[in-house]
């Protein structure tokens, strides 16, 4: 299947240590390349962090959260979709607007 730029998708995503993982939901931020590789974002429910974006329903395209979640848009990494167990929303393009000027200021 292919994922695009602004689905939420579940994925078996590791602790630190990688001993361990479960399952949690990341925002796809580019899409697959040739190696069916792409960029996300990590989402938590744990707004004892820096650097989170709340999602709110208006956010979002398609399905709601029943909890409150946030993107965490200083963490980024590479997954390769056959590690996607599916996809559970879509956000909007202005969410993507500001997530990416909010990436760009942190790293820069």
């Amino acid at each position: 299947m292919s994922y695009k730029v602004g689905d939420i998708v579940l994925v078996k995503f590791p602790f630190t240590n990688l001993k361990e993982a479960k399952k949690r939901p990341v925002l796809i931020v580019k899409a697959q390349n040739d190696l069916n590789d792409a960029i996300c974002l990590q989402i938590t429910s744990n707004d004892n962090q820096s650097h989170l974006m709340r999602l709110n329903d208006t956010d979002l395209k398609e399905s709601i959260f029943s909890i409150v979640s946030y993107v965490k848009y200083d963490k980024c990494f590479t997954i390769n979709a056959e590690i996607i167990d599916k996809k559970i929303a879509i956000v909007t393009e202005n969410l993507l607007k500001n997530i990416k000027t909010l990436f760009c200021d942190v790293l820069f």
